[in-house]
Order: structure tokens, then C-alpha cells, then sequence
């Protein structure tokens, strides 16, 4: 470990951990929850909330390869299993807050259907999609302790409906989970001081994108006595649109009680893309590259005379140049911003080139519980008995163990209802070790389709998916094998990416990923940053900053910036304008413009 991460891991207190791109945010996390657990009593134990399954997984993961199993001192959930498990389950019966035996956590259809009745009984009317986002948006506002009256009436009996319908149901959404058990939190001092008496400490990472309720749960536990741990970055904000704001973040950065640790060391890119990095923040955050770093990184930029689909085309050969100069396509990218006449010109290209890519939300499997569990035995599939980093799919997490595996899947039977009295972790051991540990190594390249049924019938894993209360374990195992007929490989099963596949995506799904060559055709102003019809404002312009910067920084060796001076918009019309700003400021030895703060 770095001497950064090494300080931010054994501080004594409550902390804030800033970490920017590739600085080993992962491993100074786990290194923290170990040191805790280390140094507080056997008898208490430490909250890891993480933003998704695979890093609450990949948390477990690298604290047995610490040698420190956890067990039950370690509680490594999204923040939704958080509340359902620790919270909402053994507490709410308590409390008055609603909260039924046989909850249901419903699924997106049935939840819009929902929203969609919702409004209509309360004289809203049709609604869409993004008004659903908004009126989530708005309930989690409302749920942190915003005032009523700042609302629109019929948003606020729109919300107030749809949470009767979950209530008549006996229904959650995730949502639910998070109101909910601040509700018992703020109802019942005696919970606050049982979870302060068994959780010493609070680890919660990505904290810039949890948004105000986790942040009202946080400051509960905070005044109960849990010293607290929040990881993030406030450049890396994402979800904006769903309720987050970096002044969460910042909040708990300017309290007296709180110490902050930046890490500052970026062990993914050359020194030459970090700086570019900072230019497009319009500030430093004193990053710098790996001690003993030789490559700069490099910066590749060429000015496409035409529309859109030139800088598609452009991209593609660049992408088949660089493949066949020996970089794998799997560690190629190209970003875009968003939905539009790029993405299909990329699409055209690709095609017509006969480059094989993955792109956004295609051939790729669902969420949930039974899903991430598919994707972790796979994962140790290809791996074999001796994982590694020679045989690690490029993108997947690493591989876990046949016990952790075995532990999870008699956990999942427990709280199915399925499990009988022969059923332990180890008995189950050897069951998945049959299926997983075959005499003929697989490839990563391989088919997905036998090995995920022969998994399903030998793990009964039928019975296991329609006795979930996850309602997206339902379908979980038709979607897999709707992909797995659509060629899916057991690299993309395992949750990493496919072998001689580029990966084609946004700016924004690209956050958390990394790959040794990025490709950013497109950049026109106006284009990036997009101007609607009636211009930019400043917000929007921050987030598409952010956006941008998240994009660059996702290149491990070059990132190549494919600039303009015109494009056709969606509507057909015709855009004369110049390189996109954000370009600019990356191609600059200047400041860019102070548009960030």
C-alpha cells in the first residue's frame, strides 16, 4: 500500500477518504474495514455499505484474501440490503412503521404500472418515464426531511398514492427499503442505540452518489454513537438525476468531528492523462502518476472534416489500427455521450467493418440476487482451483472461493425457505465443485448456454429463483438464457468482458470500468456538451463536465479525441460550430473555463 492509503486506512475516528480516478479506492476500503476489525472488540462488528452487489461481493472477497474471514462482523450490503437486513427485519415490528412479513420487492414493470395509477388518481395524468424519475427524486427529498410545501400538490398526492398502493400490496421498491428504515431509525431511540451497540463503525462507499437519505441515515447513526467512514469523489458524481449531490459529501468534509484523507497516487494512467484530467476540471487536485511510472500516456488528436458519421467511421479504423498493432479489443473503448445519431452512425460502422463489439445494455445479464450468483460461480468456472491474475476475464471481479460460494448459495436457500437440516456450507461445497471444478478447463470464449443449465438443474436453481421475495429472481434465469441463446460467452456470464469484443458505451456507464484505449469521436460543441433548443445552463453544464472527465480517465495507455466543427443534430438540422470545449481544455497547457466549481 501506498503511504496515503495506508494512512487512511488505520485513522483513528471518522473520516473522509477522497479518492480520484485509479487510486486504489477498492483496496484502501478493505484495508480500513480489516484495521477496524482488528482493532475494536470481537463482540461488535463493521457496516460495509457498498453502491452495488459486485462491490458489496468483491468487499468479501479481498477481506478473506486479508485473512480476515469477518463472518458476522462484517455486513458488506448495498444500502438497500442494509436496511432490509439489519433494520427493517428484525426492528420495524417494533416500531409503527409498515412493514409486512412476506415482503415482495417488486420489479420495474409492475412499479411503473404503479406510478402510472398513481397519477391518475390524482389527477396528474399520463406520465413518463423521466416524470417517474422526477417523482422519485422528489420522494427521497421528502423522505430526508425536505418541507412539504416546497412541492407541487400533485406530485405530493401522486407520491402519497403510489405508497399506498405498495402498502396494499405488501410490496417494496428499494426506495421503500431506504424511507422506511430511516423511519425506525428516527422513531425508536432503543433501535438506534441496539445497531450503535452491535456496528462500531460505518464504511460507505461512493458516498457522492447515495444521495439524502442514506445521508439522513448516516447522520442518525453518526449521533448514535457508529463512527462513520465515507469514500468518494465528487468529480465521479453520477446520478445527479436521481437525488445525489457532492454536498453530502462535503457536509460531512467540513464537520469538526470528522478528519479527511486525500488519495492523490494513480496507479491506472500516465502522468500525461491525469493532467489532462485536471484541465478538464478547471482544477488540481494534485494527482499524480505511480512512483517509478515511465509511461506518460498518451494523447491522440485528429480533426474530422464532416458530420457524424465520419467521426464514426474514423473511430472504427482507429480501433481496427489499434487491434492490429496488438492491443485486444476488449481493451479497446468507445465512449459516447448519449442516445443519438452518433451511436447509430457508431453502430453502421461497426457493422460494416465487421468489428465485433458489446454494446450498451446488450448481451448482457439481468440484476439481482440469483443473477449476481450465476455470474459469481461462472466466474470461478473459468478461474479453476487456482485463480489468478493470468487467468482473470478482463472486467470481471476476481473469483471467489467454492466456500464463499457454497456459504452464499445456503444463505440464499435459508431465505428462500428452502434449506433442510442436511444442508451445510460444506456439504454444499462439494456439490458446487462437482459442477464448477470440470476435468477440461473452459475458455472464456466458450458458449455460456450448457454450463448455465447444467448449473441450474445440479443447484435446483429454478426452485431457489421463484421462492425469492426479490421479484427479479423471477425472470432472472429466462433473461439468462434469452442472452446465452444470443451468444453470450462465459466471460460475459462471469460479468467481464467478452474476448475480441470493443466495448461501445456512454460516458456514463463507462464510470467504474477501465481499458487501455479510449476513443471519444463526436466532440463538437454543442454536441458535447449537448445544447438543447434552449442552450445549456450551468448546471447541466457541470454535469456534463463531470460526465466528460469520467470518460477520459477510464484510458490506462491513450485516449484518442476525435474533434469537429459541424454536426446534424437529431432533428436534421445542420450545426456549424467549433471543437468541443472539453477537448479544448484537454488539449490546453491554459486553465479551461471556469465554468466548474
Amino acid at each position: 500500500m501506498s503511504p496515503e492509503q495506508r494512512e487512511a486506512a488505520s485513522h483513528q475516528g471518522n473520516l473522509v477518504v477522497l479518492a480520484g480516478p485509479g487510486a486504489g479506492k477498492t483496496r484502501t476500503l478493505v484495508a480500513r474495514i480489516g484495521y477496524l476489525l482488528a482493532t475494536v472488540s470481537r463482540h461488535r462488528s463493521v457496516a460495509a455499505i457498498t453502491f452495488t452487489d459486485t462491490a458489496a461481493t468483491e468487499v468479501g472477497v479481498r477481506l478473506r484474501r486479508l485473512g480476515m474471514p469477518g463472518g458476522r462482523r462484517v455486513a458488506s450490503n448495498t444500502i438497500h440490503g442494509f436496511c432490509l437486513r439489519h433494520i427493517l427485519r428484525p426492528y420495524a415490528r417494533f416500531t409503527d412503521v409498515l412493514f409486512p412479513d412476506q415482503v415482495t420487492v417488486s420489479d420495474d414493470k409492475q412499479l411503473k404500472a404503479w406510478w402510472e395509477q398513481a397519477a391518475l388518481d390524482s389527477r396528474m395524468g399520463q406520465i413518463t418515464d423521466r416524470d417517474i424519475t422526477n417523482l422519485n427524486k422528489q420522494r427521497r427529498q421528502l423522505a430526508a426531511g425536505e418541507d412539504p410545501q416546497a412541492f407541487d400538490p400533485r406530485y405530493l398526492e401522486t407520491i402519497a398514492r403510489f405508497q399506498r398502493l405498495l402498502d396494499e400490496h405488501q410490496a417494496l421498491d428499494f426506495d421503500a427499503m431506504t424511507e422506511r428504515a430511516l423511519a425506525v431509525l428516527r422513531s425508536s431511540a432503543e433501535v438506534r442505540r441496539m445497531l450503535a451497540a452491535r456496528f462500531s463503525h460505518l464504511v460507505v462507499d461512493e458516498y457522492q452518489d447515495l444521495g439524502p437519505v442514506l445521508h439522513a441515515i448516516v447522520l442518525t447513526l453518526l449521533a448514535s454513537g457508529v463512527q462513520v467512514t465515507a469514500v468518494g469523489d465528487p468529480d465521479q458524481m453520477m446520478f445527479t438525476f436521481l437525488g445525489a449531490d457532492a454536498r453530502l459529501l462535503e457536509e460531512l468534509q467540513q464537520r469538526a468531528d470528522f478528519a479527511s484523507r486525500a488519495l492523490s497516487v494513480n496507479f491506472r494512467s500516465g502522468a500525461r492523462l491525469i493532467e489532462a484530467g485536471q484541465r478538464v476540471l478547471g482544477a488540481s487536485r494534485g494527482y499524480r502518476s505511480a512512483p517509478g511510472r515511465e509511461e506518460l500516456g498518451l494523447i491522440t488528436h485528429e480533426t474530422v472534416d464532416d458530420d457524424l458519421d465520419a467521426h464514426a467511421a474514423h473511430a472504427v479504423a482507429i480501433a481496427q489500427e489499434r487491434i492490429s498493432n496488438g492491443t485486444a479489443p476488449e481493451e479497446i473503448a468507445v465512449l459516447y455521450p448519449g442516445k443519438g445519431p452518433l451511436l447509430n452512425h457508431l453502430k453502421a460502422e461497426l457493422d460494416r467493418g465487421q468489428l465485433a463489439y458489446d454494446a450498451e445494455k446488450a448481451r448482457k445479464i439481468p440484476s439481482g440476487p440469483i443473477a449476481d450468483f450465476v455470474s459469481d460461480c461462472t466466474g470461478r468456472h473459468l478461474s479453476g482451483p487456482l485463480p489468478g491474475v493470468s487467468n482473470r476475464v478482463a472486467g470481471a471481479a476476481e473469483a471467489r472461493t467454492i466456500m464463499d460460494l457454497a456459504t452464499l448459495w445456503h444463505r440464499r436457500r435459508i431465505d428462500a425457505g428452502l434449506a433442510i437440516e442436511e444442508d451445510t456450507p460444506r456439504r454444499l461445497a462439494r456439490q458446487l465443485t462437482a459442477v464448477l471444478d470440470t476435468a477440461a478447463k473452459p475458455a472464456p470464449s466458450d458458449p455460456a448456454n450448457a454450463f448455465l443449465e447444467g448449473l441450474c438443474n445440479a443447484l435446483e436453481l429454478g426452485a431457489l429463483a421463484q421462492a425469492s421475495s426479490d421479484e427479479r429472481d423471477h425472470t432472472a434465469l429466462d433473461e439468462c438464457r434469452a442472452v446465452c441463446a444470443n451468444g453470450l460467452t462465459l466471460a460475459e456470464l462471469a460479468g467481464g468482458r467478452a474476448p475480441g469484443r470493443i466495448t461501445l458505451t456512454t460516458y456514463h456507464s463507462a464510470k467504474g470500468r477501465e481499458f487501455d484505449v479510449v476513443i471519444l469521436p463526436g466532440l463538437i460543441n454543442k454536441h458535447v456538451p449537448y445544447y438543447g433548443q434552449y442552450g445549456i445552463t450551468e448546471a447541466e453544464l457541470h454535469i456534463a463536465r463531470r460526465n466528460f472527465y469520467v470518460a477520459l480517465t477510464r484510458a490506462r495507455h491513450e485516449v484518442v479525441l476525435l474533434t469537429g466543427n459541424f454536426f446534424t443534430d437529431a432533428w436534421g438540422v445542420p450545426r456549424y460550430t467549433s471543437p468541443s470545449i472539453f477537448a479544448t481544455d484537454v488539449l490546453s497547457t491554459a486553465a479551461p473555463a471556469s465554468d466548474y466549481t
